[in-house]
Parts: structure tokens; sequence; C-alpha cells
């Protein structure tokens, strides 16, 4: 592959200066003198601050490839082939259906239709016992549940991956604060009780079939992602805290629910067979596929990235070659 050498404006190079000088921050490192150089090339004195610069526009030119490459459809590094394939499909002549999910004010019209129309449906069936609908007898919260909580995850979490960098603080709050009053619902459900929430009576058992496709769905996406931007990242200390603490949770209510026949848990009776419904959701893509994939694709995917960085490589000495 042929070498290509980039000009940035000295705008972004002031860009990249700043990120460089956070990054090292954040890092416990000290700050640079020539960091602050606003000429279109490096002519800092510190040479470390050429290499970080040039280590930081990488990062970001690879992330904003690998989410162009994810709106068209195609992998990481892909092949003259693939992305020819897909020009041609994008130059087909757009379907009926194609061109109605194209039109924004159709997708409005739709949306406001479908809205009235269930409207109407929980209107008949609630309070005029429509029995074809079969509302009257899911009439709590955890029937909703149980229908509404994979498709609201499977819809919105793409967009807290894709987008996270631009929720700003104050909606954080909101979320928190969200997720501590659901908190305290799901516990007034069980004390009180709250009849209309459906929550007494459901066990742990119960709480873990409701959660574990959502959930696997979640860390799938969320791993896909991760590895698509940042091949070589690794999880967190913080990350392998939580796991570890679920995981040390989750041992002591199995003890507990077996051992100590606690009721709440619902584990009694339930077979191994039973929670391999349960865990292989979660453990397959996570611990499972990746190792699976790489076999059957020749490891694909590493020699993609290694291709990637040995081309980033040859850019960046030529780079440093035509430097004054």
């Amino acid at each position: 592959m042929t070498p290509v050498t980039c000009t940035i404006e000295p705008d972004e190079l002031l860009g990249l200066s700043a990120l460089v000088e956070l990054d090292r921050t954040a890092a416990g490192g000290g700050t640079c003198a020539g960091a602050g150089s606003s000429t279109g090339t490096c002519t800092c004195t510190c040479t470390c601050t050429c290499t970080d610069a040039v280590r930081t526009a990488k990062t970001l030119m690879r992330t904003a490839l690998a989410d162009k490459l994810e709106q068209a459809g195609l992998p990481w590094a892909p092949s003259a082939k693939a992305a020819s394939e897909r020009a041609a499909l994008a130059a087909e002549p757009a379907s009926v259906m194609r061109r109605i999910t194209g039109n924004g004010k159709a997708r409005k019209a739709a949306a406001w239709l479908a809205a009235a129309a269930l409207a109407v449906t929980l209107w008949g069936g609630y309070t005029r016992d429509w029995q074809w609908t079969g509302f009257r007898g899911n009439n709590q919260l955890w029937a909703w549940l149980t229908l509404l909580l994979f498709p609201v995850v499977l819809g919105t979490i793409p967009l807290w991956i894709q987008a996270k960098e631009y929720i700003g603080k104050g909606r954080r709050v909101i979320y928190a604060a969200a997720i501590a009053a659901w908190t305290g619902l799901v516990i007034a459900g069980y004390l009180i009780p709250l009849n209309w929430t459906g929550f007494r009576g459901q066990t742990l058992w119960a709480w873990l079939n409701l959660l574990v496709l959502p959930t696997a769905v979640a860390i799938t996406m969320a791993v896909a992602s991760m590895r698509a931007r940042r091949p070589q990242a690794r999880l967190r200390p913080y990350h392998k805290a939580v796991i570890a603490a679920l995981a040390a949770g989750w041992i002591v209510t199995v003890i507990g629910g077996y051992a100590l026949q606690w009721q709440w848990t619902g584990y009694a009776g339930n077979t191994v067979w039973g929670w391999l419904g349960i865990l292989l959701p979660l453990v397959f893509p996570t611990l499972l596929l990746p190792p699976l994939l790489k076999w059957v694709s020749g490891n694909a995917a590493g020699r993609a990235s290694a291709a990637y960085q040995a081309a980033m490589a040859r850019t960046a000495i030529a780079a440093a070659g035509t430097s004054p």
C-alpha cells in the first residue's frame, strides 16, 4: 500500500496538542513547552509531543473511520470488493419500502398513526374490556416489562454506545435519578406491596429470566463496538471490580437458594438445564464467541488490524521524513 502524507492546518495542530496535553496531565505527566506551536508542522523541541500528536491523530482517525464504516454497513478495513459491492447496492433504485422509511414526514406520520392506534387499543382493552386485546389479563407492570424491556434495550443501546460522548452531564444526572426512582419503586412493590406492579411474588429466578436476554444483547453490542474502535482495549479495573462483585453475589444467592432454602431466590427445583438457559446467553457472546470467530475466520480481524497498524506506521515514517 502506498504511504499517504497528510498536511494538517494550524488550528488542527493546536487541537491535537491540546488533547495530548490533557492526556499527559490525566496520566500524571508534565507539560511540554512546545505543545502550543501554531504552525502546520511539529516544530516543538520536545520529541514526545510530536510522537503523542501522531498517536492521538491516529486514534481519532481510526475512531471516525470505524464510525463511518459502521454507518455504511462495512467492516473495519474493508476490501475493495466489499466496498464495490456496497456501493453497487447503494446505487440500486430504492424500493417502495426504502423510499417510505427514508422519508422523514412519512416516518413521523406512521409514528403518530401507530401511537393513536395503541392509545385506542389500550383504552378499549382496559376500560371497554375488549377481550381480543388480552390487556385485561396483563394489567400489571411486570407483564409490560416482559413485553417491552428487550425491544427498548435493543433500540437504545446503540445510541448509548455511538453517542455517549455527546450525552451531557445534566442528562446523565436525570438518568441516574430515574434509575434511583425505579429502584425505589421495585422495593416499594415488594414491601408495601403495590399490587399493580406485579412485583410481589416474583423471585430472583424470575428477574434473572427477565433480564438475561436484554443484558446479553447489551454486552454483545458494547463489546463489539469497543473492539471496532479500540482492538487492543481491555477491561478497566472498575469493570473487573463490578463483574467480580456480581459474580460473588450470584454465588452467595446460589448457596443460599439451594443449601439454605432461601425462598425468595426461587432457585429450588431448577436444574442445570435451567441455569444453562440463563447463563449461556451471557457467557457465549462474551467468552466463547470471540475465540470461536477467531478460529472460524482464521483470525481475519487480527490480520486486518495488523495490516492497518503497518500502513499507519509507514504513513508516520513518511510524514516524519517530510517534516523540516
